[in-house]
């Protein structure tokens, strides 16, 4: 019979053979291996748990691929395959693959399949190339959503293509602005701004990113508009400086960042976080389990907030189904946990932009780790989500009903949601490959740098540079990947830290400029004239005013580049505890991303829920925790007065 996808030529090009003898006679062993088999329509080609005996290639007809609770997780078509990391590893079928209509396939057993890689390095290479490129291009997509919640671009699902119109007037009135700015401000070196002046920067800034969603335009053209009113027609020459200065004197922190990324590309990379699930399956038997053993992991894995969102969503939120749980819960404990977690993390990436943004403003590095303490709304937001996962939590609103939905033989997840998970063959590796790099991590971390310091302190950087020359050794020799393939992921996870590296080598600048023109002086004597002797008061209100800001600008660490510079220099002149005020800061980023809408959308697509369920579910517990954190700065700033 003879085949349109399923040809020689296809079969030549999957294995990577050329016209050499020797691949011709492999592909001859190959083909005549292969057999046809035909599926009507609902029948099943294979069944989780099944031994896995073959892969299969799709000539004819749609497969539809399904999980452990009968959701559709992934449809097949002509000319794609599946099963072949089972078939090669020996693991059992992960999920259901069922014929909608007649279905033609093309069967190849698996004890050819391993035949025919091991005997051939080379063909194994190719073939274990094809499965990474397949996790890389799911991660590539992940990296574009990730960066657009880091302010580097929209979100794809708001993308349009503007018209020459629209892009006339929206540049023509920012060009107007700005020569406003040239023509009719004046110098601040002659003498103190009009108010007016010193608050347009922030007020452009707003304004233009409440309008058009795009955080790190509006931020460069604030920069610019500042720079104009400092240097006039120079003002591309201190924009740059602005920026080298900046690049240069954040080095440390931009390494860091960029090592970061490519840590957590590996470990997507590597099958560990597949690994993680298949223990967990194993040995957690109770929701409650599920929930409180993602938070577990979430704890020791806070390097990056987008990476337990991940984790979550490959090991526990399945899990919870199976368990189970309403997908509001698990998605209320798996996405506001993360962040929680992170942002009083002193080696995540988020602690590392504070750290960061705290040493810009006249801090030392370190200060941020005093500053965890008063984070109060990640605090709460920790305590609300454990007294969640233990049930001890009342329920109120859209999780209420969410509850009572499941309890009465309704399904697991609200209307509307869509089940994307991931295909049914993945990549399943070790736990050590997750947890050996993060232990040599910390470990050579602390061992450097107190050998370096003379006394206890940590060196990030080249804690992280002998986790990945061991993670080289580690994923290549257990040949979970290709020395080739283990550098592309390390430039992959530097792709994926290009946003906050842009965004806090903006945010600086934007800072600076602040400081530039005056702001920081009069907001300082402003405050003063204002609070006079009730100076208590100002951390809840650093607090309620930045959590409004952050949920505005639909980006925490725009708001941070904002606020930190500028709670630093209020905690200073107003002798109060610069730990509370930036705490208060760093809390307000927190609570401000819950609150506003850009996040769930990413948390949505992970966790399998439609992201307004999502929202409405979580919106009075977020209310709540606000409401007791704002008390929570204006108690503390009264007793440390």
């Amino acid at each position: 019979m003879e085949l349109k996808y399923i040809n020689r030529g296809f079969i030549l090009d999957f294995f990577g053979l050329d016209d050499s003898e020797r691949s011709q006679h492999i592909l001859n062993f190959i083909m005549s291996r292969l057999v046809i088999k035909r599926y009507a329509h609902n029948s099943y080609i294979c069944r989780a748990g099944d031994a896995a005996g073959a892969m299969y290639f799709i000539e004819d007809g749609v497969l539809s691929v399904r999980g452990k609770n009968g959701e559709l997780i992934n449809e097949l078509l002509p000319g794609q395959y599946f099963g072949e990391y089972a078939a090669i590893t020996g693991d059992k079928r992960m999920a259901d693959v069922q014929a909608r209509g007649a279905v033609l396939v093309v069967q190849l057993d698996a004890h050819t399949l391993k035949a025919v890689t091991r005997n051939s390095p080379d063909i194994y290479g190719i073939f274990l190339k094809k499965a990474y490129e397949q996790a890389t291009e799911k991660y590539r997509k992940l990296v574009r959503l990730i960066n657009s919640r880091r302010g580097l671009n929209k979100p794809a699902y708001t993308k349009r293509r503007p018209s020459l119109s629209s892009l006339f007037i929206n540049y023509y009135l920012v060009f107007f602005v700005l020569l406003t700015v040239l023509l009719y401000c004046p110098d601040p070196a002659a003498g103190p701004l009009h108010p007016v002046w010193l608050c347009s920067p922030i007020a452009f800034l707003v304004i233009y990113i409440v309008i058009t969603k795009r955080v790190l335009e509006s931020i460069i053209l604030s920069i610019l508009y500042m720079t104009i009113m400092l240097a006039k027609l120079n003002f591309i020459g201190v924009f740059t400086r602005y920026v080298v200065e900046a690049t240069t004197g954040t080095a440390n922190i931009i390494l860091i960042v960029v090592l970061m990324g490519s840590l957590t590309r590996l470990f997507s990379a590597s099958g560990s976080i597949n690994a993680l699930k298949s223990i967990v399956e194993k040995r957690i038997k109770t929701g409650t389990g599920t929930l409180l053993t993602s938070f577990y992991v979430g704890v020791f894995t806070a390097i990056d907030e987008y990476l337990n969102i991940l984790i979550n969503g490959a090991c526990f939120r399945p899990l919870s189904d199976q368990k189970g749980l309403p997908r509001e819960k698990s998605a209320i404990v798996m996405g506001m946990s993360p962040m929680a977690l992170c942002i009083i993390s002193p080696i995540s990436l988020t602690g590392l932009y504070l750290s960061g943004m705290i040493a810009l403003s006249g801090g030392q590095k370190e200060f941020f780790i005093s500053t965890i303490g008063f984070n109060f709304a990640a605090i709460l937001t920790l305590g609300f989500v454990l007294l969640l996962s233990l049930n001890k939590m009342p329920l109120v609103g859209a999780l209420k009903k969410a509850v009572l939905r499941v309890q009465a033989g309704g399904p697991l997840w609200p209307e509307g949601t869509e089940n994307t998970g991931e295909d049914e063959e993945a990549n399943r590796g070790r736990i050590a490959n997750l947890v050996l790099p993060i232990v040599i991590l910390i470990v050579s971390s602390i061992i450097i740098g107190s050998l370096e310091a003379g006394t206890f302190s940590v060196n990030v950087p080249s804690g992280m540079i002998i986790a990945l020359i061991f993670m080289f050794f580690l994923y290549c020799f257990q040949q979970y990947m290709t020395p080739d393939q283990f550098f592309n992921g390390v430039v992959y996870g530097v792709e994926s830290m290009v946003a906050p590296i842009v965004m806090f080598v903006m945010g600086n600048c934007f800072a600076t400029g602040m400081e530039a023109i005056g702001f920081a002086q009069w907001l300082n004597k402003i405050v003063e004239t204002l609070i006079g002797g009730q100076a208590w008061m100002l951390p809840a209100l650093i607090f309620g005013t930045c959590t409004l800001v952050g949920a505005l600008l639909d980006n925490p660490w725009a708001m941070y580049a904002i606020g930190i510079p500028l709670a630093f220099k209020l905690a200073v002149s107003m002798q109060g505890s610069p730990e509370l005020y930036i705490g208060a800061v760093c809390g307000a980023g927190l609570l401000g991303n819950e609150l506003a809408l850009g996040d769930i959308f990413f948390i949505g697509s992970v966790l399998d829920i439609d992201p307004t369920a999502y929202y409405q579910a979580k919106l009075p517990y977020v209310i709540i925790i606000g409401s007791l954190a704002f008390f929570a700065y204006g108690i503390a700033g009264y007793l440390l007065r």
